[in-house]
């Protein structure tokens, strides 16, 4: 299938209303107060005026954060500094609270090891028996 183009009759256009024509005019060249005219290097060290002070404004910024990483080293080395403390301490109080040191400590202070223990029954009992030495019972009538 072959495209064909196809003659579109022309319609005759509507008259519109004509538009006003801009109006040109010369301007002045501009003028700064004293009489000079503005040249490009003023807009050149604005320019560069306004990078150098975004540049030292990143430089400012970078030194702050730089200072508060190295305050946070500082506290960090200073954080496991406490932590070996705490654990020099921890060993040497289960170094003092093992049963040999204590027994040790005991021992200086005076303290002597108890014996066997003895227990008190107090349960009733039907008949109650004593061993008596026959001396003691030289003297007692039945």
């Amino acid at each position: 299938m072959a495209l064909t183009a196809r003659k579109i009759p022309l319609v005759k256009s509507i008259p519109t209303a004509r538009t006003p024509e801009p109006l040109l005019r010369l301007v002045q060249d501009l003028k700064v107060a004293d009489g000079r005219s503005v040249t490009t290097t003023a807009f050149v060290s604005l320019v560069f005026g306004a990078l150098i002070t975004s540049i030292f404004m990143v430089m400012a910024l970078n030194m702050a954060l730089n200072q508060d990483s190295i305050k946070l080293h500082r506290l960090k080395i200073e954080a496991q500094a406490i932590a070996d403390q705490e654990e020099a301490i921890t060993a040497q109080v289960a170094r003092f609270s093992s049963p040999h040191m204590l027994a040790k400590r005991a021992r200086t202070l005076g303290m002597v090891p108890s014996g066997t223990p003895d227990f008190l029954d107090l349960r009733p009992k039907s008949a109650i028996e004593v061993d008596v030495p026959a001396q003691q019972l030289e003297g007692v009538k039945p």
